[in-house]
């Protein structure tokens, strides 16, 4: 890496961490309602998903909301187009220009190309799928991630045409305190003076707040809208408008009903799993060292192979945790202990006999297993003494981290997927049937995932492999059953009792 690269990265970092600071400021002044970086983290995967998976616009209203379209008819879209083409355009040049002189910076100016596409992807998409809506009496008018507004028919005082002001050198009035309900985003108007046709604005009574990218408010007294059809939704408010009586019984509504957009996942319970998922990576670090000497295999140091190991998971589960709990969602499978510990709505004490059955369940599956592994190991030439058991803690550790990062992503991520799938393909309801056709071809997958940890101990024949498959099987379809039928952590604990039974209790006993 040479001196310059170094600066420019420096120089990155330091950019970066001022305007951290800036919005840690204006955090703790109460700028902002949330934390921003939990906001920035939220939106970014959010535009990931809608660059990926979110492109059949659906269709018609939801009951009880009016949604009106303003991305039609909008310059946004060639200028869109070439942007892309320009992308990628630019991307292959540097690639091809720098990967023989410089591979680091021509990889880095990759990642960099491919993260812009996949920004201007999911910002359109997520703008195209976000029209302005009227519920009940409430108008809300999010322009995909780049800024929201919420208010109250009550807070209308006028709706008129209005049209964009130009000073005496013909360059755009900008008002201030005004919030602008366009597809062409901001920064293109204010540097290069584009701009969609604005049709009308709304006046209100007294000034609102609107939220920014980062969750900041600004005071804002009007909406400007640059919409190609605004006359359906200007007569439908003014309607609105016009018919509301301002009652007490109202206020009481407009007071409860705050106008929020329900989120894609629970991020409590994402960020929960992701915290357990780096938790669980760095319990099984040391246990794989110490069992499987993987860092001398690849040729790392410890440090370096738990640093290595965690980033992986971290990565891997960031992006299966939200897909498997937006399937979820649609699946209607759960995580009750941590819902019902950030919901209140149920006590966790309620919780305790199906932990301890869960527990006992895994027991059971790890003595299974056990006595499985005794009765065939003799006559497939097995030596279990060979095993290279660490010390219990580390046996311990290592279960733990099994049944966290096991069952995120062979449960949690797998089986919702398998079972998602069958509700596309075969149409209809999560039946029993297609709940337990995920949960055996699951376990067959957990199984033949766990081939190369057998392949390094075992000369592998036809018998040892199916019977790995078979008792690995046996704890798949365990922890299957009680992820779908009771929830994702009882799956975790009968995974952590059954790994304690056969990496810690077993070969002691063996001893």
């Amino acid at each position: 890496m040479d001196t310059q690269l170094i600066i420019s990265i420096i120089i990155l970092i330091t950019l970066a961490e001022v305007g951290a600071v800036i919005l840690f400021v204006k955090y703790r002044r109460g700028d902002m309602d949330s934390n921003p970086f939990m906001t920035i983290l939220k939106k970014e995967w959010i535009i990931l998903f809608y660059a990926l998976f979110k492109w059949k616009r659906k269709k018609g209203n939801d009951k009880g909301v009016q949604s009106y379209y303003y991305h039609k008819g909008s310059n946004y879209f060639w200028l869109f187009i070439a942007l892309l083409h320009e992308q990628v355009i630019e991307g292959i040049v540097f690639h091809i220009y720098l990967k023989e002189i410089d591979p680091l910076r021509a990889n880095i100016l990759v990642v960099l190309h491919v993260y812009s596409i996949l920004y201007m992807l999911g910002d359109y998409n997520l703008v195209r799928n976000s029209p302005i809506r009227i519920k009940g009496n409430n108008v809300v008018m999010n322009v995909g991630a780049r800024r929201s507004l919420t208010f109250h028919i009550r807070d209308v005082a006028a709706i008129q045409p209005a049209r964009t002001q130009y000073n005496k050198s013909g360059a755009i009035i900008h008002e201030k305190n005004a919030y602008h309900v366009s597809m062409l985003p901001r920064v293109f108007t204010r540097v290069f003076g584009m701009m969609d046709e604005l049709k009308y604005e709304i006046i209100f009574k007294e000034p609102i707040y609107a939220r920014g990218y980062f969750g900041q408010k600004k005071i804002v007294t009007k909406a400007l809208l640059s919409m190609d059809n605004p006359e359906p939704f200007i007569m439908d408010l003014q309607e609105k408008v016009e018919c509301y009586e301002d009652t007490e019984d109202h206020r009481l509504v407009a007071a409860a009903y705050e106008g929020k957009r329900p989120n894609i996942i629970n991020w409590k319970v994402y960020f929960t799993l992701l915290v357990l998922n780096i938790l669980g990576a760095l319990a099984i670090s040391p246990y794989a060292m110490a069992r499987e000497n993987l860092h001398e295999v690849i040729g790392m140091s410890e440090l370096s192979f738990t640093l290595f190991y965690v980033i992986q998971v971290l990565l891997e589960a960031g992006i299966l945790l939200f897909i498997a709990l937006w399937l979820a969602k649609k699946v209607k499978l759960k995580t009750p202990i941590i819902e019902a510990f950030f919901n209140k709505n149920q006590s966790l004490h309620s919780f305790r006999k199906p932990v301890l059955q869960s527990a006992l369940y895994g027991v059971l599956a790890g003595v299974a297993i056990s006595i499985f592994s005794l009765i065939v190991s003799k006559p497939l030439g097995v030596d279990n003494s060979s095993l290279n058991e660490p010390a219990w803690w580390l046996g311990t550790l290592g279960s733990f981290g099994a049944a966290v990062n096991e069952e995120s992503i062979f449960r949690l991520f797998l089986v919702t997927m398998l079972i998602w799938l069958q509700m596309k393909w075969f149409r209809g309801t999560a039946t029993k049937a297609k709940k337990w056709t995920a949960i055996v071809v699951t376990s067959l997958v957990f199984g033949i995932m766990h081939y190369g940890v057998a392949a390094s101990n075992f000369d592998m024949t036809l018998g040892l492999f199916i019977s790995m498959l078979v008792i690995n099987g046996i704890g798949g379809l365990v922890f299957g059953a009680l992820f779908v039928f009771v929830g994702l952590e009882f799956a975790m604990i009968a995974h952590f009792t059954a790994d304690i039974v056969l990496h810690v209790v077993g070969p002691r006993v063996v001893e």
